[in-house]
């Protein structure tokens, strides 16, 4: 072991106070307070005592790696991204519904989009004169595919010069706009990323996807690097408790306009994000939202702005308190710190530009330590400075992340969401489950339209269903490692009123849609009629493998939700009286419950109506 392996062995033995001086820093910030009060939050992503663990290589050979990057996100806990077979190629951004992961890169690890402008791309944008068109003034116009919208000025002139472009490649009019790499969304929790490079198509107006666009709990992003942005480089939308360190941002000549890399906020007029910035670098071709916030409670330390030409840099904007504090802008930056709108309360000390007091004093509940500004640019530049630094011995990036005992149960979801295009193979969550489509239906499809969508558990879902719209038999197989209580939501086809029949087979859960008011015998009908996005709930036993059937044609499933710590079998209702032990008395969403808990239940594994 290495004497620098030694020493961060020893410092992350013990609390380690954050400090420019060992940039291989433990999660802090925001991301690990749950309240203003800096109430202690355990960020460990998936750095589990009995963590499972997979490394990925490039497919390479122009494939995408995609659907293998979001498959091992769901079925460990922590993924390593080892770059030795090439860069990674992202088809389309990648939807992340997950929590208490880790994600690290190794060996030059760099997440690349497949689609990227090109420099005859570039030359036709720059011949339309848009750089002269108002980036605020309204716009009503319709674009060469039919569809009517509004918008600025340029964005719509830009959109229609891209959708041009397209028709010129590929014969159709459209948008590459979903050339981003990770959309964190909103049921996501206990999320870290690191040493990772992200690669975008370059900047261009049309309200295209974010680097990574976080929507989630607890988020940490450290020592990444991104580039040439679509949209947002790191975009933090309705999000809470998160925090991004030593991550170096920049553009190169792929980028052609809307080199914007940090927006924050847009949460309605609410101070609702909780956000750190540390120890980043905004470099070469940054413009914009550097970052710029609105709407949130915000602390910006040590960060280097190194990108003279810009257009602003900081922008604290209205509903916002911020604490701006030891950082550090070169020469020809403009705007080191700007803003406006109302209700501001900015601190801005000890910077190497303006420093001034708007509002109230603002300060932050958690400890940590900095460095004087003109410190800075050698820090960030140096040794593990911003960006993916860290190298490429895995324990090492790994190593000042907190390790946490896995609770002995906890919700795991299966979420398949609108516009995802397929769902196949297998998905799995440490947590008691893997859940496998049958192979022999190769095209589940997402249904339903954006008046068909529904929520469930907080996200927005239209189902999925086979290419014919029927299943055919085909069952959904349903492997346990653990005991524990299965909800399955179905969507779309299964119409309001109609009642399910749920009925156990040879290791088998079988949900029969039945016309309105049918008579079931043999069954475990549910008290109220199945509607459309309800769920079926099941007790399943642990090291077991499980077939679901829908009987009948046209039915849809949203959304499967798997809760370790049920109990044994399937079994009907009984109305009749039982024992009941008070440790194993659960609701049918799987929570724990007294024993005089009225209505339908779970006890020892039977399903009863406890009046």
């Amino acid at each position: 072991m290495t004497m620098k392996k030694i020493l961060m062995t020893l410092v992350s033995a013990f609390a380690l106070l954050p400090a420019m001086a060992g940039n291989n820093v433990a999660p802090w910030g925001w991301a690990v307070c749950s309240d203003e009060a800096g109430t202690a939050y355990a960020l460990s992503g998936g750095n589990f005592s009995d963590a499972t663990t997979k490394t990925l290589t490039a497919l390479g050979g122009g494939q995408s790696d995609d659907t293998q990057i979001k498959q091992a996100i769901g079925q460990n806990d922590i993924v390593i991204l080892d770059g030795s077979n090439g860069d990674f190629t992202i088809e389309q951004v990648m939807k992340l519904s997950v929590k208490n992961k880790t994600i690290i890169g190794i060996n030059n690890a760099r997440l690349c989009t497949k689609f990227y402008l090109t420099p005859d791309d570039i030359a036709y944008l720059k011949a339309q004169n848009l750089e002269g068109l108002s980036s605020t003034d309204q716009y009503t116009g319709t674009l060469p595919d039919g569809t009517e919208i509004t918008c600025d000025k340029r964005a719509f002139f830009t959109k229609k010069a891209m959708m041009e472009l397209q028709y010129q490649k590929t014969g159709v009019y459209s948008l590459p706009s979903k050339s981003g790499i990770f959309q964190i969304e909103s049921v996501s929790e206990n999320i870290i990323i690191r040493n990772v490079s992200l690669i975008g198509p370059g900047a261009v107006d049309i309200d295209g996807a974010d680097l990574i666009t976080n929507q989630g709990q607890h988020i940490w992003i450290d020592h990444c690097t991104f580039a040439d942005s679509q949209d947002g480089a790191l975009d933090s939308k309705v999000c809470d408790w998160s925090t991004y360190t030593y991550n170096y941002f920049y553009y190169t000549e792929r980028s052609y306009s809307h080199a914007y890399t940090c927006g924050c906020g847009w949460a309605e007029g609410s101070m609702t994000l909780h956000l750190t910035f540390a120890g980043n670098t905004w470099g070469e071709g940054c413009m914009r939202r550097l970052p710029q916030c609105g709407d949130c409670y915000v602390h910006l330390v040590n960060n280097y702005y190194n990108c003279p030409g810009n257009s602003a840099a900081i922008a604290i904007n209205g509903n916002c308190k911020a604490l701006v504090e030891g950082n550090y802008a070169v020469a020809g930056v403009k705007d080191p710190l700007t803003g406006s709108g109302v209700n501001r309360n900015v601190t801005s000390k000890d910077n190497s530009f303006n420093n001034s007091q708007i509002g109230s004093v603002v300060t932050v509940p958690y400890q940590y330590t900095k460095i004087a500004a003109a410190d800075v640019p050698a820090a960030l530049t140096g040794d593990e400075g911003a960006g993916a630094t860290l190298g490429s011995d895995a324990a090492y990036i790994l190593s000042t992340i907190p390790t946490a005992t896995r609770s002995e149960s906890g919700e795991t979801v299966y979420v398949m969401q609108k516009e995802d295009a397929h769902i196949g193979g297998s998905i799995k969550e440490v947590g008691g489950i893997t859940v496998t489509f049958d192979p022999s239906v190769t095209d589940w499809r997402s249904g339903g339209s954006a008046n068909d969508a529904q929520t469930v558990d907080g996200v927005e879902l239209t189902g999925y269903y086979t290419q014919s719209d029927k299943t055919n038999g085909a069952p959904i197989i349903i492997e346990t490692t653990q005991a524990g209580t299965l909800t399955i939501f179905l969507g779309g086809g299964v119409a309001t009123n109609k009642s399910v029949n749920m009925t156990e087979g040879e290791n088998g859960l079988s949900a029969t849609v039945l016309s309105s008011g049918a008579v079931i015998e043999n069954g475990a009908k549910p008290e109220t009629a199945i509607n459309a996005w309800d769920g079926l709930v099941f007790s399943l036993e642990a090291n077991k493998t499980y077939k679901f059937f829908v009987g009948g044609t046209k039915w849809r499933l949203a959304a499967i939700r798997y809760i370790p710590g049920g109990s044994a079998g399937i079994h009907s209702v009984n109305n009749g009286q039982v024992a009941i032990d008070s440790s194993k008395v659960y609701n049918l969403a799987g929570q724990k419950v007294s024993d005089h808990y009225k209505g339908l239940v779970i006890v020892n594994g039977r399903k009863v109506v406890v009046k």
